[in-house]
């Protein structure tokens, strides 16, 4: 994968003036008084317009296709860059705060998953990590589903590893075999909220867990995550209408947790902003 090419000084005077506007408004949301004031910044016409050239791509967009269209005129890279397969290959040796409520629960499942679907799995990282913890039987089979180049990336990681368990896919059909489908982080950079892409299966998973993904009390927004040399558009749920969407295929919500050590706020959007990420655990009844 090649590493696009070095923004113009004026890009980046502008990407850092963005970033800059971004973090005041954001910490002016947590406030009280200015979390009831900022909603009326973007429906003024004046301060409508004024902020939203200060914000540039950090706003909120009514569909991925608008997102990325805005964001691609300033950082053109998003989830195929170089620094996304090394943070996850990275991540490959260690387990995260956020991975343990999943590592208890998923003891907690009376017979063990014996095929799992890693949905926006990227490197299959999440493998490797709970590999270590759990100790996976040799006849698991861990299926990962992402975009052509990362799955590319993680079938060189398997052959490093010499890792025959794991295997890269390109279409969602390979789910329906599946006992376990997890979304680790991944929920959040598709349009389409959880329950819709499950429904096109032929057969639906026993277990679903969604872990590392942003949800809001307010309503769902699509914005834009700047992860710095990438950025790409994300989607932050309402809790309730995820849940819901669930419970209309016949899925109980076992547990949920919070996830402390990620947040992703919206500018001027403080009622769709994810102050912690959460995990589900759904099981069908």
């Amino acid at each position: 994968m090649e590493t696009p090419r070095r923004p113009s000084l004026y890009r980046r005077l502008r990407i850092a003036q963005v970033r800059a506007l971004a973090r005041v408004l954001i910490l002016l949301g947590e406030s009280d008084f200015f979390r009831h004031l900022l909603p009326s910044f973007r429906t003024k016409p004046i301060l409508r317009s004024l902020f939203g050239w200060g914000l540039a791509y950090r706003r909120g967009y009514r569909s991925f296709a608008e997102a990325q269209e805005s964001a691609s005129k300033f950082i053109p890279a998003g989830h195929e860059h170089d620094d996304d397969v090394k943070m996850h290959t990275h991540l490959a040796d260690r387990i995260r705060e956020s991975d343990y409520p999943v590592l208890y629960y998923w003891r907690q499942i009376g017979e063990p998953p014996r095929v799992i679907f890693d949905f926006g799995g990227n490197v299959g990282n999440v493998f490797y990590a709970y590999d270590k913890a759990i100790g996976f039987p040799a006849d698991l089979k861990w299926l990962v589903y992402d975009i052509p180049e990362i799955r590319a990336a993680g079938r060189r990681l398997a052959q490093e590893k010499n890792e025959s368990r794991i295997s890269f896919v390109g279409s969602m059909e390979n789910a329906a075999e599946c006992d376990l489908f997890l979304a680790s982080g991944s929920l959040h950079y598709f349009e389409q909220p959880l329950h819709e892409l499950l429904r096109q299966l032929a057969r639906l998973p026993r277990h679903v867990i969604a872990n590392r993904t942003p949800v809001c009390e307010g309503p769902s927004i699509i914005t834009i995550q700047d992860n710095k040399t990438y950025i790409v558009p994300s989607k932050i749920y309402n809790r309730k209408e995820l849940i819901a969407g669930m419970e209309e295929l016949g899925y109980r919500l076992k547990v949920s947790w919070h996830v402390h050590e990620l947040a992703l706020q919206v500018p001027l959007y403080p009622e769709s902003s994810c102050q912690t990420y959460s995990g589900f655990h759904f099981e069908l009844e």
